[in-house]
């Protein structure tokens, strides 16, 4: 039962830290470990209200009065089957009216689900569209992830409920006997977050706030995938005035520009950033980044991360954003450059640090002129002046988030909401229906997946330029513990395809090229697109591993010396 308790007072703590203080139970039996420590928090904390209605249907009503009077969440609290569904007619009211309610329902555990269980009833979802949010915690799951995730959740639930349009949320709680809690046992202490909101601005206040931290702070931004249209322009100006750092995700539509690293995912890999170039304070704009090890590594070292933009509250699967700023990027920016009377921030060794860092990596990284999938995405700097790149996901996008220097204005774009591999052709022909120069980098196993949008190409008139990097196979699996059962790896996992590239560019009327030396590279993308061609650039995967590792070791021998 300690899993079970501990999990139950993180979650009433997190709803309390969020400023919750009404809560309406009907009672029940699968309730019963809920109602129980709600019980024993409102008799430890005087702000604390439980109410006991045991007519669901007037409880619901009776939230909803509560929250009307309040403006606040108020928490309803049910028993599993049909007496969740009696909340319905509050729930419709509320969503209606706009009235904020997080409600609670317990329920049975998945293996009670559809087999004849009593007071078993599909609980997943049950207010449907008058619910403005669905979400199902694991109260008996032992994990020290799935804890912290209960903090962070149910505190972005406090939020959502009572942002505008203000609405229901259903937390669906499947428990299993025995539900008896242990009371009388020490409670949590909650990290709040905070939310930071305006319509589309903030308030002068929060503003003056934020500009105390960049000012008197070592600041970071990272800057992910660009969802929002974020002005590039805007981004580099504030961090010049205020000499901040600027990591930028290959995605993000920032690079190049003055401030600006890139290459942080190999930098954290191969250990080589000091002490002193560690920020206090992350403001971070966009979507989840490329690298994997970014914001592990800001969790670790107990930076305070400020996330930024209207649809990236709630959106950290680190589950380490503090202070969630609910505005639009651009709007920010724009205030955060026009405060009067702000000091610009003098040159520091801090700033200095980090640009010396970026450009040794740099140095390091470009001496190899043999053609490497490394190699292939620096050769990507040499498309025209305002091409379009298409990076497919896997190895590609990872070697051009860590390896290239675009030298001049270049929209990449890839696929990072779900990173899968399907539909890659059809997505870079849809953005080369545009008319700008489109690239397409890919793998074969990609390419095989969506094979049937090359002919789109044809169909459409689009002009598109197809790099297929061939290692026979799913590169990425190499670089993955997976690799190491050698028995059954190439079958489940490498899965070599033996394609025939050049029958495929053949087989959809494209023009074909073999490349091997990265100057022939060098010339085939400078050359705008023309119809359909397929440019093939054949690789080991065992190969790339080792040239990856290489590249790795040769960056912690050099800049950490």
């Amino acid at each position: 039962m300690e899993t079970l308790t501990t999990n139950i007072k993180h979650m009433l703590g997190a709803l309390v830290a969020q400023g919750v203080t009404d809560f309406v139970v009907s009672p029940g039996s699968r309730s019963t470990p809920v109602a129980l420590l709600l019980a024993e928090l409102a008799a430890n904390k005087q702000a604390v209200k439980v109410l006991v209605d045991v007519d669901e249907r007037s409880a619901g009503f009776l939230a909803l009065g509560i929250a009307k009077n309040t403006k606040k969440p108020v928490v309803l609290l049910a028993t599993s089957g049909t007496a969740t569904a009696n909340y319905l007619p509050a729930v419709a009211e509320a969503s209606i009216s706009h009235i904020p309610l997080i409600i609670l329902t317990t329920d049975r555990p998945t293996e009670l689900q559809g087999i004849g269980a009593p007071q078993t009833i599909n609980q997943n979802q049950l207010y449907g569209s008058h619910a403005k949010h669905f979400i199902q915690l694991d109260l008996q799951l032992q994990h020290p992830d799935n804890t912290e995730y209960i903090d962070y959740r149910m505190q972005q639930v406090v939020y959502l409920a009572s942002k505008a349009p203000a609405g229901v949320i259903q937390v669906n709680l499947p428990l299993r006997k025995p539900l008896m809690p242990a009371l009388q046992t020490r409670w949590p202490q909650i990290l709040p977050q905070r939310f930071l909101t305006g319509k589309k601005m903030l308030t002068i206040a929060d503003v003056t706030d934020l500009i105390k931290v960049l000012t008197q702070q070592k600041v970071l931004i990272l800057v992910g995938p660009d969802e929002e249209q974020l002005n590039r322009d805007l981004l580099l100006k504030l961090s010049e005035k205020y000499q901040i750092p600027v990591i930028a995700d290959a995605l993000s539509s920032v690079r190049p520009g003055i401030n600006v690293i890139n290459g942080i995912d190999v930098l954290l890999e191969a250990d080589v950033i000091p002490k002193d170039l560690i920020p206090d304070v992350t403001f971070r704009f966009g979507a989840t980044p490329v690298s994997a090890r970014v914001l592990p590594w800001l969790k670790q070292n107990d930076v305070k991360v400020y996330q930024i933009g209207e649809n990236f509250v709630g959106k950290d699967h680190s589950r380490f954003a503090q202070i969630s700023v609910d505005v639009d990027s651009n709007q920010l920016l724009a205030q955060l450059l026009a405060q009067p009377g702000t000091p610009t921030k003098t040159e520091n060794a801090y700033l200095a640090g980090w640009l010396a860092l970026s450009d040794n990596f740099k140095k390091l990284v470009t001496q190899n002129t043999v053609l490497t999938e490394p190699t292939i995405a620096q050769a990507m700097k040499n498309l025209p002046s305002k091409a379009q790149l298409f990076v497919a996901n896997s190895m590609p996008i990872r070697d051009i988030d860590n390896y290239l220097w675009p030298e001049n204005e270049l929209k990449i774009i890839g696929n990072r909401g779900a990173n899968g591999i399907d539909g890659t052709i059809s997505s870079a022909v849809g953005i080369a229906t545009n008319g700008q120069p489109t690239y397409l980098l890919i793998g074969d196993l990609t390419l095989f997946h969506d094979m049937n949008g090359l002919k789109l190409v044809d169909l459409l008139g689009i002009n598109l330029t197809i790099i297929v990097i061939n290692n026979n196979g799913g590169g990425i699996f190499s670089f993955l513990p997976q690799a190491q059962a050698k028995d059954y790896f190439n079958e489940l996992f490498g899965t070599p395809l033996n394609l025939e590239i050049a029958k495929i560019a053949q087989l959809y009327a494209g023009e074909y090229k073999c490349i091997s030396t990265l100057p022939s590279l060098t010339a085939e993308l400078q050359k705008v697109p023309k119809g359909l061609k397929l440019i093939e650039i054949v690789s080991q995967r065992d190969k790339n591993v080792l040239v990856h590792q290489a590249l790795v070791t040769k960056i912690k021998q050099e800049l950490n010396n």
